[in-house]
């Protein structure tokens, strides 16, 4: 797909950053950034009753918690308790007694949440007046309106939002990003079955009927005239998948893969299979748990299918899929980027791993892989396998090591790999 220059996306995301604080009126292009969710619609139209003024669109949907979210450029400060009031302006198509919520996200400490709902009851246009409690945070990042909301409420309508106000705080710094995309996977078409991946032209597909959860955004993270994408994740606000009308026979596949970059900040984070075989059950796969986190460089994730059958994961009937906060938390907050993420029959080959630091080959390997470094010496080498044991510990003291894997069943180990001036965690393909 042709791509609009780097110099003018570069000012567009410059405009993003510092345009979205509140008041949000709707007259300037960044106000239309809000991202629907459960079936939820939302966009800036022109008034229906103003032909001259711009305002947001919400349609319900018809479940519980279905709305819109916007990612601010500057903070929503609550923190003063005399001065953290919001109102905005609501138009209602009647005077049916209507429910819902504006909640505010993704703060750095507690309470990283704070909501409350409102009611309208008359036709038209009202202004809506939100005093929240005290003790709240300075720099809630995420504004998010759900229209009809609530446990139970299957009530729909389409709203019209304008003026939304309240405290603003201090410009968001920029969320960290990737110098460069995940390289594309080199794989035979026969033997994937792809979930996400943007440029590989793979035939067999998930089925997506519907997503669910709070995504931060698909940007394009190749910086040439190519397109490569990759889903953005901010675990401080939620995580997101997507579910499909099957469920699907994916038994044909002994791994599942996908690569991911993560923030200086993150944990960890969960990769969920969700399968429906009578009955709808959850099986997680944790970074941070099963295979430590790496911080701020691409890293491939290859987990056999054994392990998410042996938790009770039923791999002829896939029906959903997401990541999540590490343990469901979204104390454990953080910016990680996902892509590539494929069934395979046969586990993707990494020729070789090299950093800055280190460099590992052969990998995947039969019998030993060696691990040399140009410029320091190598202290240690703990080498842990898919549950977290460790299996191997070697102290090398030189700036290479070879370690002897013949004795090492098949499967996927990580390499905690200590050098004079740092520590660097790979990946190992034993076969």
């Amino acid at each position: 797909m042709k791509k609009i220059t780097l110099l003018c996306l570069t000012l567009i995301l410059t405009a993003l950053s510092f345009g979205q604080s509140l008041p949000l009126d709707f007259e300037v292009a960044e106000d239309d950034n809000f991202n629907a969710f459960n079936g939820a619609t939302a966009a800036v139209v022109t008034d229906p009753t103003n032909a001259s003024n711009q305002v947001l669109e919400l349609t319900s949907n018809g479940v519980d918690f279905d709305g819109a979210a916007m990612n601010m450029g500057v903070y929503i400060d609550l923190s003063n308790d005399s001065n953290n009031t919001m109102t905005l302006d609501f138009w209602a198509p009647d005077a049916t007694n209507r429910t819902h919520l504006l909640k505010l996200e993704g703060a750095s400490s507690q309470p990283v949440a704070t909501e409350l709902y409102f009611s309208t009851s008359a036709a038209g246009w009202q202004t809506i007046t939100l005093n929240f409690g005290s003790g709240l945070a300075n720099d809630y990042p995420i504004l998010v309106l759900f229209a009809d909301s609530g446990p139970g409420n299957t009530a729909t309508g389409t709203y019209y939002i304008d003026n939304i106000n309240g405290p603003n705080g201090a410009v968001i710094p920029p969320d960290p990003v990737p110098s460069g995309p995940a390289s594309l996977p080199n794989v035979p078409n026969a033997e994937v079955y792809s979930i996400y991946n943007d440029n590989s032209g793979f035939t067999t597909n998930f089925p997506v009927a519907y997503d669910f959860g709070s995504l931060a955004g698909e940007p394009d993270l190749d910086p040439s005239a190519t397109e490569n994408k990759a889903l953005k994740f901010n675990f401080g606000v939620a995580g997101w998948g997507q579910g499909e009308g099957g469920p699907d026979d994916v038994s044909a596949y002994n791994f599942v893969s996908f690569d991911y970059w993560a923030g200086p900040t993150v944990v960890g984070f969960d990769f969920v299979l969700i399968s429906n075989n009578g009955g709808i059950t959850e099986h997680k796969y944790q970074i941070s748990i099963q295979e430590p986190i790496v911080n701020e460089a691409w890293t491939k994730v290859q987990i056999p299918m054994s392990f998410f059958t042996n938790i009770g994961f039923a791999d002829t009937a896939l029906w959903q899929w997401k990541f999540s906060p590490l343990n469901d938390s979204v104390d454990n907050s953080g910016i990680v980027y996902v892509d590539n993420i494929l069934f395979t029959q046969n586990i993707l080959s990494i020729n070789e791993f090299s950093t800055e630091r280190f460099s590992v080959s052969p990998n995947p390997t039969s019998s030993t892989w060696n691990i040399n470094s140009n410029r320091q010496i190598i202290k240690t080498i703990l080498i842990f396998d898919i549950l977290g044991k460790q299996v191997v510990r070697v102290t090398p003291n030189s700036n290479q090591a070879t370690i002897d894997a013949s004795g090492l069943i098949d499967g996927i180990y990580m390499a905690k790999i200590e050098g004079e001036n740092g520590t660097r965690t790979v990946k190992l393909v034993k076969n």
